[in-house]
């Protein structure tokens, strides 16, 4: 299980997913082009790997995590995860902290944040309101080292999906693409910031699968059951799963909803 939570995390389907990397030979390297909380690296734990994502400060978490993982421990030994000290911390300048304590604030805002989600505002501030204990507790400091250790080896690229998986995909090597949900008409809640995949992303996404499979790659692309998935799906395998989905506010409608993994295995 990863340390974070993740708005669109599969850990729901995990052993389905890791299946596949097994089906591939795991040869090579494992890669993972929006990495997130990166549950599904985690719950494998390849000897080698390249965790991709747009997102900055998730990024320096886990190289953070990966090099001093009690310095972030101790740091997170401060906080109690009261409603007033969640919203204390959400506001601290994350630049007046040393990468240390941006790292530790990251999870921590993590941990108690509305459903895991991640959002900001125009100005790139974290805004996702406070969300209560019923998440757990914070990782301590075995379970830190724990995650730092499967990170050893692991290279860590802040970056587009696209350019940075076209740049590193070689012969073998398992790539698996978990990109946010870019539906026409559908209201996505902006989870993953200024940045987040859109409609205009499929068209590379398609591309960069292509690009892949013609190194001699594996892939592995989780994506909702929708028209606009149709173009990527008709030259692959599809294999048809469900999720639920978290990101409703109701828990009532939190329902099962279909899904494709799409694989040239």
């Amino acid at each position: 299980m990863a340390f974070l939570r993740w708005a669109g995390s599969k850990k729901q389907i995990l052993g389905t997913v890791s299946q596949a990397w097994y089906a591939s030979g795991a040869t090579g390297r494992y890669i993972e082009s929006f990495s997130g909380s990166a549950a599904l690296f985690f719950y494998i734990s390849p000897p080698k790997s390249i965790l991709i994502d747009c997102n900055p400060h998730l990024q320096e978490c886990m190289s953070v995590l990966k090099r001093r993982p009690i310095a972030v421990s101790t740091l997170l030994q401060r906080y109690s995860g009261d409603e007033a000290e969640y919203y204390k911390v959400r506001s601290t300048d994350p630049c007046l902290l040393s990468p240390e304590e941006r790292s530790a604030r990251f999870i921590y805002l993590n941990r108690f944040c509305f459903n895991g989600l991640y959002r900001t505002n125009s100005k790139g501030w974290f805004n996702v309101p406070y969300g209560g204990h019923k998440s757990g507790e914070l990782p301590n400091a075995d379970k830190l080292k724990y995650y730092s250790d499967i990170l050893r080896n692991t290279t860590i690229v802040c970056g587009d999906f696209y350019t940075q998986t076209k740049k590193y995909v070689e012969s073998g090597d398992f790539v698996y693409l978990d990109p946010p949900y870019a539906k026409t008409n559908a209201s996505l809640d902006f989870q993953y910031g200024p940045n987040e995949f859109g409609m205009n992303d499929l068209d590379r996404l398609n591309e960069l699968i292509k690009i892949i499979h013609s190194r001699g790659a594996y892939f592995v692309v989780s994506y909702a059951k929708c028209e606009e998935i149709e173009m990527l799906s008709e030259d692959w395998y599809q294999y048809p799963v469900e999720v639920r989905r978290t990101i409703a506010a109701s828990p009532q409608k939190r329902q099962a909803a279909p899904e494709l993994l799409i694989t040239n295995l």
